[in-house]
């Protein structure tokens, strides 16, 4: 949808009087309309999701590591503590070719070259709450020679139900309308708000880069800038001092649960990736964050 589109079914809905509201709210995305492909028709290298990554000799399969305690009892008394450093692999989520989808990023925040991963919890424990699940997810920039890239198979030890489908991938750019939970809501009539989402701008199943988040719960800003500072999420109070910084944060990737690829993030939730506009214009996709929300 472009901007003459959305102004057109506005009107058409009875909404047109909130254009001038919601113009400078809008943001250019990348939507992501994904197609079941057999992996053998999806060149080395091409922009995908689910499947196997294609992956250089300098880049392993992403794992986490946790430190699991375990007790046993001695003597019907003590206890002995036993820890156990337990290393599992991700899920690999997509793979984004950005020479092939840097036409669509208006914005030019993208870079023009490489390819980007994103990876996640195979179990799903990761919901952007603690930083100290920070490597139950990962997201890597490469930029190298496309001769080095080899499909890459799935660990023996990931879970068989966490090694997602493939799925070729036509982009589009597409302006996308604050989240549901934006204050210029406000004035809206619950009316309206059907109408808005029904009529107007009906997502379906949403995969995207950048652009503004379909919020499933709250909006995530905060919560990014507030987590990966060592913040509670809850009342803290250093909350104020960074609800500034919050603005900084932007969509990165959003990926929905969908039957195409065999995903379903908790209960027909999505995946979030956020990253900070300054860490996004270096290329520091190390400090990425992950938040995942659901019904």
């Amino acid at each position: 949808m472009n901007i003459d589109e959305l102004k057109n079914k506005l009107e058409t809905n009875g909404l047109g009087k909130y254009f001038d509201k919601l113009q400078p709210l809008l943001r250019n995305s990348i939507r992501l309309y994904q197609k079941v492909t057999d992996e053998n028709e999806i060149g080395i290298g091409e922009t995908k999701i689910g499947g196997r990554p294609d992956l250089p000799p300098t880049i392993a399969w992403v794992t986490e590591t946790n430190t699991v305690v375990t007790k046993k009892r001695r003597f019907l008394i003590f206890k002995t503590k036993k820890q156990e450093v337990v290393t599992k692999p991700l899920s690999f989520i997509a793979q984004i070719n950005l020479s092939e989808i840097s036409q669509y990023d208006k914005e030019n925040i993208l870079p023009k070259t490489g390819l980007l991963y994103f990876f996640y919890s195979a179990e799903q424990e990761a919901w952007g709450d603690d930083y100290k699940d920070k490597d139950k997810f990962k997201v890597i920039y490469w930029n190298g020679h496309f001769d080095e890239l080899s499909r890459t198979d799935f660990p023996s030890d990931l879970p068989e139900y966490s090694c997602y489908n493939s799925c070729s991938v036509i982009a589009k750019s597409e302006l996308s309308l604050p989240s549901s939970e934006h204050d210029v809501y406000n004035d809206f009539s619950d009316e309206e708000i059907d109408i808005l989402w029904e009529k107007v701008d009906y997502k379906g199943n949403m995969n995207k880069l950048l652009g503004c988040s379909d919020t499933i719960q709250s909006e995530m800003e905060l919560k990014c800038e507030l987590v990966t500072n060592g913040i509670s999420v809850y009342y803290d109070p250093k909350r104020k001092v960074h609800e500034q910084n919050a603005k900084k944060w932007r969509l990165l990737l959003q990926i929905d649960s969908n039957e195409e690829n065999g995903m379903m993030w908790g209960d027909c939730g999505r995946l979030y990736f956020w990253i900070k506009e300054d860490d996004l214009l270096n290329i520091d996709f190390d400090k990425s964050w992950l938040i995942l929300q659901c019904y």
